[in-house]
């Protein structure tokens, strides 16, 4: 009998499409995540054959080319959230002599994301994901309340190109030391776009939820082949990443999001903003985003008044792209 208690999930990164590797660490994720389904395009034409059923002939059925999609999730951590951001955002620049930083820009002008060989780890038979990529990603926390531990969580649909049976690497272990971001050392800070990041006013006190997502479309890219059923490499559609956030309801906030919001004319001001979330020692992790504000309102929430954001962000100069997320931690490369 096959228990759930002993899986896990292992990760490698790829240098040739299509081509697993072993892998070289256990990513850690949400009870029950992480699981994926193989669809082979399995088709029977509707003919007419002089039959009153769907499928009057046998044999006539086929199969298309395959693709395995999944999702995943955890809690988001300092040392290793940048192996999901290499599959979505932009690959690790690393940079220092530790503490280090690892800086994630969104690509824009090139496609330079890491593809993954992700392996399910069972105690009956294991499975491989070659060439795994994220579609989707989703990065943030719930909102405060005492008591209460909002955790930053990510989540993430992913694709690939097979689900193979085959042997996961033996002998890995989690990272040794993974520290948890936390929503209650979040603070946001934010201002006009001819401030500096590092010079934007920062609103204590003010952030009680927020949410991160990146939709990174991969169409996956086919061509005729003498007996491959498999994607060929993945396509690039353009990047949206939008932000969600609540914010207390003061005198601040109403001036710095619901009157930017509701500013006269037909031309939006957009906001720069940077998100800061301090862990322990050298841990840290700071989000840089140039948002337009797409919906601000004033609502209730647990008998406390609030300012809800909905928002997207746009190309920066600065940034030279529309997001980048430094982590900052005592790791000079990806565990």
């Amino acid at each position: 009998m096959a228990e759930a208690v002993f899986h896990s999930t292992q990760i490698g990164v790829e240098t040739t499409f299509g081509t697993s590797v072993p892998a070289t660490t256990v990513l850690p994720l949400d009870a029950g995540s992480g699981y994926a389904v193989l669809d082979r395009a399995s088709e029977i034409p509707d003919e007419d054959v002089g039959r009153s059923i769907r499928n009057g002939l046998s044999a006539r059925g086929s199969t298309g080319v395959r693709l395995v999609t999944g999702s995943m999730a955890a809690p988001a951590c300092f040392q290793n959230l940048g192996h999901m951001l290499n599959m979505c955002l932009g690959v690790d620049v690393p940079s220092g002599a530790g503490p280090y930083a690892h800086t994630h820009t969104g690509i824009i002008s090139s496609d330079t994301l890491k593809n993954y060989t992700l392996e399910i780890n069972n105690d009956l038979q294991d499975f491989e994901i070659p060439s795994v990529t994220i579609t989707r990603f989703t990065l943030g926390f719930d909102r405060l309340s005492a008591p209460g531990n909002s955790m930053w969580h990510w989540s993430a649909d992913f694709q690939g190109v097979d689900l193979v049976k085959a042997a996961a690497t033996g002998s890995l272990s989690a990272p040794a030391l993974l520290e948890t971001m936390e929503g209650h050392y979040t603070i946001l800070s934010e201002g006009a776009i001819g401030t500096a990041f590092g010079s934007l006013s920062a609103l204590t006190g003010s952030l009680e939820r927020y949410e991160l997502t990146i939709e990174n479309p991969r169409p996956p890219r086919v061509t005729g082949s003498a007996s491959s059923d498999l994607a060929s490499g993945w396509g690039l559609g353009k990047r949206l990443v939008s932000v969600s956030q609540d914010l207390k309801f003061t005198s601040t906030t109403v001036t710095n999001f619901f009157d930017i919001y509701n500013v006269s004319g037909a031309v939006p001001t957009e906001r720069r903003q940077r998100v800061l979330i301090d862990g322990s020692g050298n841990m840290s992790c700071s989000i840089d985003h140039r948002l337009q504000y797409k919906d601000v309102n004033i609502e209730e929430s647990d008998g406390e008044m609030i300012v809800s954001v909905e928002a997207e962000a746009v190309y920066d100069a600065t940034l030279a792209s529309d997001l980048v997320i430094i982590d900052n931690n005592d790791t000079a490369t990806l565990p």
